[in-house]
């Protein structure tokens, strides 16, 4: 750590504060100072000095003199009750240079001000060390806090000083979300009418001021869960939370879950029931209670989860949950009220209500409901670089050949092509660059985008130099009735049949959308074409 005098000399910036010589109270109709313990005026020529109004017709309204400059204020104002501030800088320009050039200044809110003026007035006679500090450091925040409001940008005019004041207050959020704050409040601060700052503020931050507020206090209290194991009153309390109960219930509505599972799902020790999701969840160096399970697909074995109990997650029945006792029941939004019922009468139940086929957003999700959105971002850039290898690798051997994938059932021939998102696509023609063949067949009736339905007719088209298959058992009747296809003669004259470059693949590994299905997708097709 460099003290000031090494910053000066390696050139970096100096360390700005400022020293507080005297505060003294003024109290209307009273003759007499109540000054510092000393009874000394410490105040010279290089002093500055800060007048707190506390009364009358100029409360609220704060007035600074710099050295050698006489102070302009009305004596009606100075006939009323008001503190007197006195200090010096700590000896360089950059201290100096950021105290404002004008004698009147904001102090919004005013009731923070005099909080520090009162404390500082009760700290004028300390002589130990913990005071001392206390004093000082409680100085340089009532600085800050007339500093943060008074900068050049406040000069502005129109919009300029409207987006400056709610970022201000935004600041002071961030920096008092433990003291009661209101919106009344926050729209003095930033200069601003009541009605048009809550606007301007959701503009700013997609929410209402006290909306934003609870989600600071909620992520600290997430901070010092993690972290700590403080008592739960301690940490809603120092979170701004008037109360245990209160912190309890907002806690649970924010982050869909109680303060107590939160802190245990730190520890790795949170019960989860994740159906369709466990990808992720492994991801994330977690495991499930009870894993997903389909009558026709089965489970994903792709995640080696051999030894924990599955659950058929497509009977519409959730009541056997119960049985596995979850902490938290983790959903996407892909189920009927009903199932969501059942859930939340089990245990807390979270449902990821963002649509997206994007797997990193999904998976950052996930991750920020159990605090490792380090581990999710570590796992994500592992496979990032996975995948440039490979792009890079393919893009040497393949020399423009073009590659096709098709998911068979008993009853249907899909084709994916690159114009969609879906899990192949994104993969194997995005991550691993491969070229792919046109589109067959008729566009799908299920408005989905890059899906194509062929006949077996149409597969004289399907001319692609390199086939990726996948049979889906949804549609059978029969056990290997949805491989008849390779017998039918339509299929043996297809140009990668004959040349011997059809690769067959795990169904739900390559329908999944997770990390670790997709590392794996990368895997196969380097297995098959490198």
């Amino acid at each position: 750590m460099l003290d000031i005098e090494q910053r000066e000399q390696t050139g970096t910036a100096p360390i700005v504060h400022y020293v507080l010589q005297s505060i003294r109270l003024i109290v209307a109709g009273e003759q007499a100072d109540r000054s510092d313990s000393d009874g000394s005026d410490n105040n010279d020529k290089e002093s500055f000095e800060l007048l707190f109004i506390m009364s009358g017709t100029g409360q609220g309204k704060c007035y600074l003199q710099r050295p050698g400059r006489t102070l302009s204020v009305d004596p009606e104002v100075l006939s009323c009750s008001y503190y007197r501030v006195c200090f010096v800088t700590s000896g360089n320009d950059a201290a100096s240079s950021l105290l404002p050039d004008k004698q009147e200044l904001a102090c919004a809110p005013f009731a923070k001000t005099m909080e520090l003026l009162d404390e500082l007035y009760g700290l004028r006679g300390a002589s130990d060390q913990l005071g001392l500090f206390q004093r000082f450091a409680r100085f340089q925040e009532l600085l800050f806090l007339l500093l943060s409001q008074n900068a050049p940008a406040a000069e502005e005019k129109g919009t300029d000083i409207e987006r400056h004041g709610v970022e201000h207050s935004i600041r002071h959020i961030h920096q008092y979300y433990r003291e009661l704050l209101t919106v009344e409040e926050l729209a003095s601060l930033a200069g601003i009418d009541r009605w048009k700052y809550t606007r301007l503020f959701k503009e700013a931050t997609g929410q209402v001021p006290l909306q934003y507020l609870n989600d600071v206090r909620i992520n600290q209290a997430k901070k010092w869960l993690a972290s700590a194991d403080d008592k739960l009153l301690d940490i809603a309390l120092n979170a701004g939370f008037s109360n245990e109960y209160y912190f309890n219930r907002r806690f649970k509505q924010t982050v869909g879950m109680s303060p107590g599972q939160y802190r245990r799902s730190r520890k790795g020790q949170l019960r989860v029931v994740a159906p369709y999701l466990e990808d992720f969840i492994v991801a994330l160096n977690m495991q499930p209670i009870a894993q997903y399970w389909h009558a026709k697909w089965g489970k994903q074995d792709y995640l080696g989860l051999n030894h924990i109990p599955t659950f058929d997650e497509n009977g519409g029945n959730f009541d056997a949950l119960s049985g596995y006792k979850p902490d938290l029941i983790l959903l996407m939004d892909r189920y009927e009220q009903q199932q969501y019922s059942q859930c939340r009468r089990i245990s807390n139940t979270c449902i990821l209500r963002e649509q997206t086929n994007n797997w990193r957003t999904l998976l950052r999700t996930v991750a920020d409901y159990f605090g490792r959105t380090a581990l999710a971002d570590d796992a994500i850039a592992n496979y990032d670089f996975k995948a440039r290898n490979a792009s890079h690798r393919l893009s040497q051997i393949m020399k423009g050949e073009t590659v096709a994938f098709l998911r068979i059932s008993a009853d249907h021939i899909i084709q994916y092509t690159e114009e969609g998102q879906s899990f192949v696509s994104t993969v194997l023609y995005g991550d691993a660059g491969l070229r792919p063949h046109a589109a067959v067949g008729v566009a799908s009736q299920a408005n989905r985008p890059g899906m194509f339905n062929l006949s077996v007719a149409d597969l004289r088209a399907l001319t692609a130099d390199h086939l990726f298959i996948t049979f889906d058992k949804w549609h059978s009747q029969a056990e290997g009735k949805e491989r008849e296809l390779l017998e039918r003669p339509e299929w043996h004259d297809l140009p990668a049949v004959r040349n011997n470059r059809v690769y067959e693949v795990d169904f739900l590994t390559w329908m999944n959308n997770g990390i670790i299905s997709n590392g794996i997708k990368i895997d196969d097709i380097l297995r098959s074409l490198a």
